[in-house]
């Protein structure tokens, strides 16, 4: 299958989308016969039409991992393979995206981390698969022998009335001293932070949702041999013994977190339960290779492999 993925050129992308976007579409290469990045479009026109895309490279499949403007209608007449990699829900349901869905006529919608087809398959109609998110086993295989017996938590809480509950969570930690709020953290730190910790802190709201989904944040955490301190999610498909669990309302995070950093030999079983967890169903090597066999599904006029619906 030859493959190529329309990505920006005007500015750089921060380390998050380097890291769940680029880096993990570039595994692609691995099994396509021929694969391409190709930044193709900035913030305010398209630098290279898909037109001249298909006719020059004749790829079987093009994939699109935005929803820039810029881009509406952009594949609408490209005769190959279209699919789209939906990462960040929010926005879609923020800010009215589904025509921009139907305007490019995609063949396969791909949602990464939020597991919600409802929204699609009413309002587009079109063929939709949910990928978990997954991590980078090379990156994040790093275990620190002198964890500090704290509770971290990398990650942003700008916005107002965003990220409501991993605030209250910090926020209640932080009160009893229980907590070591990094903040954004850069590329080059991400994953030696993230074994520097007993355990780490994360969420599972999304903003203005009623959905509760695992952020990419956790598939790290898992694959980093370190504790996780989350709440319970929709469609529950990592086991509740990878993970400690504390309440949608914060109310016992503070006693949870106790309960982590004095009981280190239970909490020794539990993150052996997610790294093995981790590595046999949610590395990045899977994950890619799953969606490559939708792809080729697809092509082959064979039926989606619905592993995750749950």
């Amino acid at each position: 299958m030859k493959i190529v993925s329309i990505i920006p050129g005007d500015k750089p992308l921060g380390a998050i989308d380097w890291r769940i976007n680029i880096d993990f579409i570039n595994q692609l290469d691995n099994y396509a016969d021929e694969f391409r990045q190709i930044a193709a479009y900035d913030r305010d026109h398209v630098i290279t039409s898909a037109e001249d895309i298909y006719k020059t490279f004749k790829p079987d499949a093009i994939l699109l991992l935005a929803h820039s403007k810029t881009l509406d209608s952009y594949l609408k007449n490209i005769p190959c393979l279209k699919v789209m990699i939906a990462v960040d829900y929010y926005k879609i349901i923020r800010d009215n995206r589904y025509d921009w869905y139907k305007n490019n006529n995609f063949d396969l919608v791909v949602q990464r981390g939020v597991y919600d087809l409802k929204h699609f398959n009413e309002h587009i109609g079109m063929p939709s698969v949910w990928l978990p998110f997954s991590a980078d086993e090379k990156e994040f295989k790093i275990f620190n022998s002198d964890r500090k017996n704290m509770i971290g938590f990398i990650g942003t809480l700008a916005g107002e009335g965003k990220y409501v509950q991993r605030k209250k969570a910090i926020g209640n930690l932080e009160d009893h001293g229980l907590i070591d709020n990094l903040g954004r953290v850069g590329k080059n730190n991400y994953s030696e932070y993230l074994s520097s910790y007993i355990a780490m802190l994360t969420d599972t709201a999304i903003t203005n949702t009623n959905i509760r989904s695992p952020h990419a944040k956790m598939f790290e955490m898992m694959a980093s041999d370190t504790v996780c301190l989350s709440p319970d999610f929709d469609h529950n498909f990592i086991p509740k013994d990878c993970y400690v669990e504390y309440k949608d309302d914060c109310s016992d995070v503070v006693e949870r977190a106790k309960w982590i950093l004095t009981h280190p030999d239970t909490c020794d079983i539990i993150r052996n339960n997610a790294y093995k967890e981790f590595l046999d169903k949610h590395t990045d090597k899977i994950r890619i290779k799953e969606l490559y066999d939708h792809m080729d599904n697809l092509l082959k006029g064979k039926e989606l492999e619905k592993k995750w619906m749950i």
